[in-house]
């Protein structure tokens, strides 16, 4: 079984993607159907994330929690976060995956606590997943 991650908008979904397979003398017959599987499913099975982001037109980090990093990305560069609104172009520079909504909060609020300089060493560290979800 095949699923595809799949946007609009604010809408995200899996899909499940059909697997056919080919039987002698006859057409392929299709064994899976496609279909959409709810948001709560599909945050659930991608977990929580604190993100930094930066913005080199201002030197300013904005650090957050979200469910989406990709889409929270394009909300701040779209000017949909009141903070971030105008101070853009805003870059991740720094993801860390939690595991679960609870420890994701504490850690934002721990990383919302950290100064410049301390945030630089941060984004250096091994548990940065940044470049890797990108």
């Amino acid at each position: 079984m095949f699923f595809t991650l799949n946007w609009s908008g604010s809408s995200v979904w899996l899909e499940y993607v059909p697997v056919t397979h080919g039987v002698a003398g006859s057409s392929p017959v299709q064994t899976a159907r496609g279909g959409k599987l709810n948001t709560f499913l599909l945050f659930f099975i991608m977990g929580y994330f604190v993100y930094i982001i930066h913005s080199s037109q201002n030197n300013i980090y904005y650090k957050g929690f979200t469910t989406n990093p990709n889409y929270r990305i394009k909300e701040h560069n779209s000017g949909l976060s009141r903070f971030t609104k105008g101070k853009g172009p805003w870059v991740l520079v720094y993801l860390e995956k939690c595991s679960d909504k609870k420890s994701a909060l504490i850690r934002e609020k721990q990383i919302k606590k950290y100064n410049h300089n301390y945030i630089e060493k941060l984004i250096i560290q091994p548990q940065n997943i940044a470049e890797k979800f990108s």
